[in-house]
């Protein structure tokens, strides 16, 4: 029987980059509370919108910007636990740290070594880490942390899985730009 129409890897990679635009604009329009402030999560949020944002010009640029792409999610894998370790001080404004504030730290170091993988060794680690702080990172903080929203949780699972997948779809592009430069 033969095989049907298969998507051609740009097409696959388009989708998932639009589902990350259209699910990161309909978080942040319903679920962000907008206000100016120097709240992490709202910094984060923010960042998120310009990521995807560069995400699409990269996008077209070919291995120039695949190679970019890659240092930039890369850079996003280490700052997503830092907005959960800065989130905590922000909100318990601790003078001594308690057992969370040491989780979030350990989360520092374990995402921050997958984006050193990433980088020495192969993007299927920042795939990983993607998918990982979303799965694990994420949903552990849902409903059980006193200093992280839910709402942020649930935007931050979101962009991780979605981000996660695009980056699967990216990553002959991004090997192949390796070879090149």
């Amino acid at each position: 029987m033969p095989a049907g129409p298969s998507a051609s890897p740009k097409t696959v990679q388009t989708a998932l980059l639009l589902i990350a635009s259209v699910v990161g604009t309909l978080i942040a329009i319903y679920k962000v509370p907008w206000q100016i402030s120097a709240d992490p999560c709202l910094l984060a949020a923010a960042i998120t919108g310009v990521i995807v944002t560069i995400l699409w010009i990269t996008r077209w640029r070919g291995s120039r910007g695949a190679q970019y792409e890659r240092i930039l999610l890369t850079g996003f894998l280490v700052l997503m636990p830092l907005v959960y370790a800065a989130r905590y001080l922000f909100v318990t404004k601790a003078r001594v740290a308690n057992s969370w504030f040491w989780i979030e730290i350990l989360g520092v170091l374990i995402f921050v070594a997958l984006a050193v993988l990433a980088v020495k060794r192969s993007p299927w680690f920042l795939a990983i880490g993607m998918v990982l702080h979303g799965l694990a990172w994420d949903s552990w903080h849902y409903r059980t942390s006193t200093y992280i929203p839910d709402w942020y949780v649930i935007a931050c699972l979101a962009v991780d899985l979605t981000v996660g997948a695009y980056v699967v779809a990216r990553i002959p592009a991004y090997r192949n730009a390796q070879r090149i430069h």
